[in-house]
Parts: C-alpha cells; sequence; structure tokens
C-alpha cells in the first residue's frame, strides 16, 4: 500500500506506514498507519467499513454507575467551587483535594448555567458531574443505542456532531477527538457552533511523546482501531488554525497508565484481561514502587512537555486574524 497523504498538512514526501494490532481485546488483528514526517500527525490509512464491533458493550466509555447523594453533593460543591460559585466550603475541599477535572475546567470561563456539550460521550459520566454541579449539559455518541437521559437530567443522543445546529459555551471532546474520522470537518463545525467567548476543549493522546517512542508499537495510546488519527502538538495546533480557532492554553496531563498499560502489552497482558492493573490493581505484577516511579516520571514528562497526553483549550480567532491566517 503507498502511504496516503497527511489529513492535517497534505504533505506526501516520504510518509510512510507503521504496523500495530489491536491489544486493547487482544485480537492482534493488524492495522496500518500513514505518519508525516512534516507535522508527525498519524492516521488509519485503511480503516474498517464499520467501526462499530470495535465499540462493542464492553467498551469503558460506555460503563456507568450509579452516584449516590452524598457524592453528588460533593460534585456539587467542588465543581461549582471551580466554576466561580460553590461558597466557601466548596473552595476550601478544591484546595484540599480538587476534582480531576478541575485543572482544565477553571481554564474554560464557564459559569454556571452555561451549556456544554460533550462529543463522544459514551455513557455521560462526566456530564452527569457537569449537571449535578449546575451546567445545562448534553452529550453525543453515533455508538449509543438511542436517546435517553442520565438520572441527573443530562440529556444523552445518538448523534454525530455535524447533525448538530445549536450554539454552546464550551464543546468538550474528551478523549473522543482522535476517534472521529474527518477531524478538521467536526473542528470546523465545532467552531462554527461556538457562543461568542465559548471555548472548545480537546484532550486527546499525542504520539510525540517518549511513550511513543520508547514502546512502539506497544504503546498503549495506539488504541488501533479506534483511535483514527494520532496527533502531535504540532499537527494538533496547525489543525486548530486551520479551523480559525487559537489554542489558548495546553495543559500536559499524561498519568502513569503510559507506563503500566505498554508494559502489559509488551508482556502480552492486554487491556480488557482479567490480568491488567486497570482491571485488577490488587493483584498487580508492579511493585509499589514501580508505580510511585511510572507517577514521577509522568510529572516529569508533562513538565518537560514529552508525556503522551494533553489538554488544549482553544477559542475563536477575532474575525481579522482569521482572514489574515
Amino acid at each position: 500500500m503507498t502511504p496516503p497523504e497527511c489529513p492535517i498538512c497534505a504533505n506526501t514526501a516520504g510518509n510512510r506506514l507503521l504496523s500495530v494490532c489491536e491489544k486493547m481485546n487482544g485480537t492482534l488483528e493488524p492495522f496500518d498507519y500513514a505518519q508525516c514526517p512534516a507535522c508527525g500527525h498519524l492516521h488509519l490509512a485503511a480503516p474498517p467499513a464499520d467501526m462499530s464491533p470495535y465499540y462493542a458493550t464492553g467498551y469503558y466509555s460506555f460503563h456507568s454507575r450509579p452516584i449516590p447523594a452524598w457524592r453528588q453533593w460533593l460534585y456539587r460543591w467542588r465543581t461549582a467551587a471551580a466554576l466561580g460559585g460553590g461558597g466557601v466550603s466548596g473552595r476550601l475541599m478544591n484546595r484540599l483535594k480538587p476534582p480531576f477535572y478541575a485543572y482544565w475546567l477553571e481554564h474554560t470561563g464557564l459559569r454556571l448555567g452555561h451549556r456544554v456539550l460533550d462529543v463522544g460521550c459514551g455513557a455521560g459520566n462526566l456530564i452527569r458531574i457537569l449537571q449535578v454541579a449546575g451546567l445545562q449539559c448534553t452529550g453525543i455518541d453515533p455508538f449509543l443505542p438511542g436517546d435517553s437521559r442520565t438520572p441527573e437530567g443530562a440529556q444523552l443522543r445518538k448523534a454525530d456532531l455535524l447533525d448538530i445546529e445549536s450554539s454552546w459555551d464550551a464543546i468538550l471532546f474528551n478523549h473522543a477527538f482522535e476517534h472521529v474520522p474527518n477531524p478538521r470537518e467536526v473542528l470546523a463545525q465545532a467552531a462554527r457552533l461556538l457562543e461568542p467567548g465559548g471555548c472548545i476543549v480537546v484532550r486527546i493522546p499525542l504520539s510525540d511523546s517518549f511513550a511513543f517512542f520508547h514502546y512502539g508499537p506497544n504503546w498503549v495510546q495506539w488504541d488501533a482501531p479506534r483511535h483514527l488519527n494520532l496527533f502531535t502538538r504540532n499537527s494538533f495546533t496547525t489543525l486548530a488554525e486551520q479551523c480559525g480557532l487559537k489554542v489558548e492554553t495546553t495543559l500536559e496531563d499524561s498519568s502513569r497508565m503510559q507506563f503500566w498499560g505498554s508494559e502489559e502489552y509488551q508482556r502480552n497482558i492486554f487491556h480488557n484481561s482479567k490480568e491488567s492493573y486497570g482491571h485488577n490493581p490488587h493483584q498487580t505484577t508492579f511493585s509499589r514502587r514501580q508505580l510511585r516511579d511510572f507517577d514521577r516520571w509522568s510529572r516529569w514528562l508533562n513538565d518537560m512537555g514529552a508525556g503522551d497526553q494533553a489538554t488544549f483549550i482553544c477559542r475563536k480567532k477575532p474575525l481579522g486574524s482569521a482572514l489574515e491566517s
């Protein structure tokens, strides 16, 4: 197969194919990704005609658990504090132990009552929390069985972003953007749907990372074939600019998973197997010291800008600068 042109920068010179296997479920089905030497972008060269079998009921993002009343109260106060409300008690709780999403939520400028769209929401676990806190949340996912509502009142729709017409204060791609086959069309649509002053939050794995180069085909975030596009910092910034957006904030947020997940793949321990640390952390083969080292190395890589994932917060460029570019 001749490597196709890069979907981000349209480069054709020197593009090469890299072969990796499906390892989340351990089928070891092979797939080829085309890598662009100009911007570093990777994309699946020949996506399956039907992706739905790869998002079967066992796929992690479709798992959901009830949120007990005491935890709803905790989410409400802690999240509201990150949105400029919540009172003294919420701000105090956030100082002691901020919620796992607070580090990017506080950069969005969202306030209570704002409208949020979560693209590729799965079971809606993130927007369930945000809905409890006082945001008006809707989630869309083409692999949902149908339209419904979460117990907290957030709307879930079986839909694609290109079918959406209403406007939003924030549009979230929480580890979903790497799954879309047409990233330029989707990001441009998201930009069109933004309210003035709104933002797009894109959390994605990154292939210009230590873990990618160190582990190669065993890098846990290949996730072939579900990850159709694997961005570099350069290729995502380039795409954002093409869509009239400016990356306002980049938050490096890789975790220990880049190590334990990739180490397990090297040992032929697959992500959905019972032996995986992700499913059975109490019987892991990793020592406590190794896990502490994974955390320490992840923080260091984040500081160096070499971790394997990041959060990008984008806003529309002023009209004049968009025309000039």
